[in-house]
């Protein structure tokens, strides 16, 4: 069997996503071939070193790729930088930099596990769908704000499963940068957002297993489901399954904090140490997180309520912290137009 599989991260997160290889690499040696790239923003020779130290001990093969001639095309293009970089939106036009002898092109978030075998991802049938992700666990008035129903399916894009033919032959990077050109140039999740608006009934849903949210650890399937509802979703059925036999985490920001910080209460926190322990990042020093007083409050109360009562706080945390970045997207659009 063989699997391309893409990161794309900053010297930030150099050491995050370290372990995250470390962890596909080693659950996954009976790969024949495993081809590993890597879109990386202003990384550090030592943080490359670790890289090609990392590849070399499971005899894989890594490509550090050249951004400058993507960033260009995307200037071109007339796609906007956010926050003074472009890197947020390059996963959306790797057919103009990867070769044609990429076909299947696995892409994960720096703040990933993959915890089991790959064998389902590499030799599934794409049914003739440019890509396939897993649902978000989050979204729910958001949705609407986008134009979906409350039916509607909405993906979550830290896992990305691309079918290049069929990306390249429905002309799915020029239809995201005309769409960004003359209909809305900014998100409150930019890439994901623009997946899910631009190629709405093209996405191929993949099973919650290869995108295990904090959501899924940190509260019951019952609470999830009586705060979040279940209309446009996965099953009860289907959510224990993936928890029964997971095989990808993915440990976005949960209370403030990630893994990888001192003293978190993060759900992901064990898995990610054990990777860490057998990366070459073994000597990462855990930081405290500089956290707002709201950060600290919530953390408080994650720890002392009911997780039936807390759930209902962290919605309407959440919904109001996406209604303020949908407010700032839009007023991006109209500064932008001006």
């Amino acid at each position: 069997m063989k699997l391309d599989v893409l990161y794309q991260f900053n010297e930030k997160y150099a050491p995050y996503a370290g372990v995250s290889l470390t962890s596909l690499l080693e659950n996954n040696l009976h790969f024949d071939e495993i081809r590993i790239f890597i879109l990386g923003e202003e990384l550090s020779d030592r943080s490359m070193q670790r890289f090609r130290i990392l590849a070399a001990r499971y005899n894989r093969k890594l490509a550090f790729i050249d951004t400058r001639s993507l960033i260009s095309m995307m200037k071109k293009l007339k796609m906007p930088a956010y926050r003074g970089s472009y890197a947020a939106n390059m996963r959306l036009f790797l057919t103009y930099i990867l070769d044609d002898d990429v076909d299947r092109l696995l892409y994960l978030d720096a703040d990933t596990i993959v915890d089991g075998k790959l064998d389902e991802l590499a030799e599934m049938s794409m049914e003739g769908h440019p890509l396939a992700m897993s649902l978000d666990s989050l979204v729910r008035r958001h949705k609407k704000r986008l134009g979906f129903s409350r039916d509607d399916f909405y993906y979550n894009s830290g896992v990305i499963l691309f079918s290049l033919p069929e990306w390249r032959s429905e002309r799915c990077s020029e239809r995201i940068a005309n769409h960004v050109r003359n209909v809305r140039a900014w998100y409150p999740s930019p890439d994901q957002d623009l997946l899910n608006v631009v190629l709405k009934g093209e996405i191929l849903k993949l099973s919650p297993a290869f995108n295990i949210e904090p959501m899924y650890l940190a509260f019951s399937i019952k609470d999830y489901f009586s705060t979040f509802g279940a209309r446009g979703f996965y099953t009860a059925a289907e959510l224990k399954h993936a928890l029964n036999f997971p095989v990808i985490y993915h440990f976005f920001r949960f209370m403030g904090e990630f893994p990888w910080d001192k003293n978190n209460v993060h759900p992901d926190n064990e898995i990610f140490d054990k990777y860490l322990a057998i990366s070459p990042w073994n000597d990462y020093m855990k930081q405290a997180p500089k956290k707002s007083l709201i950060f600290r409050l919530e953390k408080g109360m994650y720890r002392l309520l009911p997780g039936a009562v807390f759930i209902r706080i962290f919605r309407i945390a959440y919904e109001r912290f996406i209604r303020k970045a949908n407010s700032d997207s839009l007023k991006f659009k109209t500064n932008r137009n001006m």
